[in-house]
């Protein structure tokens, strides 16, 4: 093997996202996890897990793998990745765990229309989720990895809610949006999607946005969140809730 060949096969680069910069002017602590640069904490995980049970915490989740399903078979191709799936109703969220036979592992399925799916998975799916999804059955549906093309952020906590409230004219509200649900609208005047799958008896909601505005909406969503008592939390605080 040539020296050229084998510093290709060591290479491994990591990557970052849109908020990185962000992320380090706020004093975060930095770590390396799933091929990803990513939050640990910003002070420590027991003061982000304060923010969290007691206001509202902000944590970059753009390492999810993000793949969109489009087409009038969606339903069927769905099936073959995950058979035992039940197909979410439009506007409705259904949760694999377990999802590749991997324990830790969990893939959403988000229905945003009639011939259209979202499906936001553990970053560690990526490749299965990637292989599975190829369409090579002839079935009138396709899926784009949208993964690196846009960015995360989780919004959990007590005042989730009316921050969100704050930045878009969604209706908030348990009866309106309760969990499982999804929804497009715009975020401080970006289009985005947001999920809600909280975690526990805690409101979670998922914000996906395009990358391009990673740093824009990252300080709207940090501006707001101080109004709501709130801050930026690292994945540390964020596995404790999932426990």
């Amino acid at each position: 093997m040539s020296l050229i060949t084998q510093n290709q096969a060591q290479f491994n680069p990591i990557r970052r996202s849109a908020m990185h910069h962000k992320h380090l002017l706020l004093g975060a602590s930095m770590v390396e996890r799933d091929g990803w640069q990513q939050p640990a904490h910003f002070g420590s995980a027991e003061a982000d897990a304060k923010y969290l049970r007691e206001a509202l915490g902000l944590c970059d989740i753009s390492p999810r793998a993000k793949f969109v399903l489009k087409g009038d078979q969606v339903e069927q191709l769905v099936s073959r990745v995950f058979p035992k799936a039940s197909i979410p109703a439009v506007g409705e969220i259904s949760v694999e765990a377990h999802a590749g036979r991997i324990h830790s592992a969990n893939a959403a399925l988000c229905r945003l229309a009639q011939d259209e799916i979202l499906c936001v998975a553990t970053t560690g799916l990526a490749t299965w989720l990637a292989d599975g999804l190829k369409d090579d059955s002839g079935q009138c549906a396709h899926s784009l990895d949208i993964s690196s093309a846009f960015a995360g952020v989780s919004i959990a906590g007590p005042q989730a809610s009316h921050l969100l409230a704050m930045l878009s004219e969604l209706n908030t509200s348990n009866a309106a949006f309760p969990n499982l649900r999804c929804a497009q609208s715009k975020f401080a005047d970006i289009h985005g999607t947001v999920l809600r799958i909280d975690l526990g008896n805690l409101p979670n909601y998922q914000l996906y946005f395009g990358r391009e505005f990673g740093e824009y909406l990252w300080d709207a969503l940090v501006e707001a969140a101080g109004v709501c008592g709130g801050a930026p939390v690292g994945f540390e605080a964020m596995d404790q809730l999932q426990g």
